[in-house]
């Protein structure tokens, strides 16, 4: 069949990389996030000083408590940063933490960790002299 100006109904069958290049474009579009790499100790860390600095900026308390608070920020994403990469937290729980959109989810992702990442946790970001 010669194909018209109007349907190349041929050109597909002729060009073979045509078909290739669907195919390819197929399986990956299929794909979905199956292959997405879990987010790293970082992420979670700065998701959680995001969410923290959010919740602060929302509570209602004077301003030196907000500044005393405000410094120990900083640290507390580092120790979770820390006891994440320690403690080897699963690819699941982190994608969780980092998708957390606010305090209580974060909290509930938190509920994947074992019992000794999450003693580990608390006292990371307490410190070791920290009362429950």
């Amino acid at each position: 069949m010669t194909p018209t100006a109007l349907t190349r109904t041929c050109a597909a069958a002729e060009n073979p990389g045509v078909i290739r290049c669907w195919v390819f474009v197929l399986l990956v579009a299929c794909r979905g996030g199956a292959g997405e790499a879990a987010p790293p100790c970082g992420a979670v860390a700065a998701k959680f000083h995001e969410l923290a600095k959010y919740d602060l900026a929302a509570a209602r308390v004077d301003d030196a408590t907000a500044r005393a608070v405000g410094d120990q920020l900083p640290a507390m994403r580092d120790a979770l940063a820390q006891a994440c990469t320690d403690g080897k937290w699963s690819a699941t729980t982190r994608k969780c933490l980092v998708r957390a959109n606010d305090h209580a989810s974060f909290e509930a992702c938190e509920q994947q960790l074992t019992d000794e990442q999450r003693r580990d946790l608390d006292l990371d970001t307490r410190g070791s002299a920290g009362q429950p």
